[in-house]
């Protein structure tokens, strides 16, 4: 079936999406809203920040209707037809991470009016920062009948940066393209930033350039200030108790840690838990085999996992019941 095209409005802002409704099916279909990962990101799963298609969000929707359930994935606010809509880019600062929260949010309601779409049964799926999102939803929200966190952003979000500049930071150095002490002065700025977005929720301009190409500039810094007060373990923790989840990560994604989702777990043991765990996947759910991940696999030409796709599949069936 192909997608019909869509828009609804979240504030100001009026986002483009695409949605799917099987119409082989009798009577009204459980639906999933599709939430894509940080930044540029679309509908699809591409980002305009990676030279071709990866696609992750619409390999899902394909799933989602081979199993019956309709599906609404959409361009948020900084990506796709949507891009900024009536804001210009100097707008952005003012706009923190919660944009993004409402824009999903409006989009569940948006996916729950339509025709054919049954609104008792409803699930929200989040890929990497997406799943965050479709945590903050569930946050004391009747209309959500259960929960998909691929990849997912496990820990606070500067926890994570964190980790993933000091690793950065380690290879170069061992491999002889950075001095030690250039590495340590670059640490002692990412704490002092983190320090700063943490206390107050802003950020010098003056940054070593090395941190700034991390995205860490002052017009990011309200949303990333709200994004990092956002522990996803807390919001696991109170997630209902009667709610299906399922979280899916690989040993081999290099944004995401396997124990850091365990821990995620560990706050989601109260619910109907299921555990996918991969060993050939990459982080946007391709299949990379026996290689390392290096991020250039994204957009290669590679199939999407079948140990990702057939664990999705199951869970799909246990919802269906």
């Amino acid at each position: 079936m192909s997608d019909t095209e869509i828009t609804f409005s979240s504030g100001d802002v009026t986002l483009h999406g695409s949605l799917r409704v099987p119409v082989s099916m009798r009577g009204p279909v459980p639906a999933v809203l599709l939430l894509a990962g940080s930044g540029p990101t679309d509908r699809n799963g591409d980002s305009a920040l990676l030279p071709g298609s990866i696609g992750t969000l619409r390999h899902l929707a394909d799933v989602l209707e081979r199993k019956g359930f309709a599906s609404l994935r959409y361009d948020k606010l900084g990506s796709g037809v949507t891009a900024l809509g009536p804001y210009s880019v100097e707008d952005v600062a003012d706009l923190g991470f919660s944009t993004f929260i409402d824009g999903a949010a409006d989009a569940l309601a948006f996916l729950g009016s339509q025709r054919g779409v049954d609104p008792e049964r409803l699930y929200v799926v989040g890929h990497s920062e997406g799943a965050l999102i479709a945590l903050s939803l569930a946050q004391d929200n009747d209309s959500i009948a259960g929960l998909g966190l691929l990849e997912p952003l496990a820990v606070r979000l500067l926890d994570l940066l964190t980790a993933q500049i000091d690793a950065q930071l380690d290879a170069v150095v061992a491999a002889g393209q950075l001095p030690v002490q250039i590495a340590d002065e670059l640490r002692v700025a990412l704490t002092g930033a983190v320090e700063s977005l943490r206390a107050d929720g802003t950020l010098s301009d003056t940054l070593p350039e090395p941190l700034r190409n991390a995205g860490l500039v002052p017009t990011n810094a309200k949303a990333l200030a709200e994004e990092d007060a956002l522990d996803p373990r807390m919001l696991a923790a109170q997630v209902a108790g009667d709610l299906p989840v399922l979280t899916a990560v690989s040993s081999k994604d290099i944004q995401v840690r396997v124990e850091d989702v365990d821990a995620l777990d560990a706050a989601l043991v109260h619910t109907r838990l299921t555990s996918l765990r991969m060993t050939r996947t990459n982080h946007v759910l391709k299949d990379i085999g026996d290689q390392q991940s290096t991020g250039a696999d994204y957009v290669a030409d590679l199939p999407f996992s079948d140990e990702f796709t057939s664990g999705f599949e199951a869970w799909l069936d246990k919802l269906r019941g």
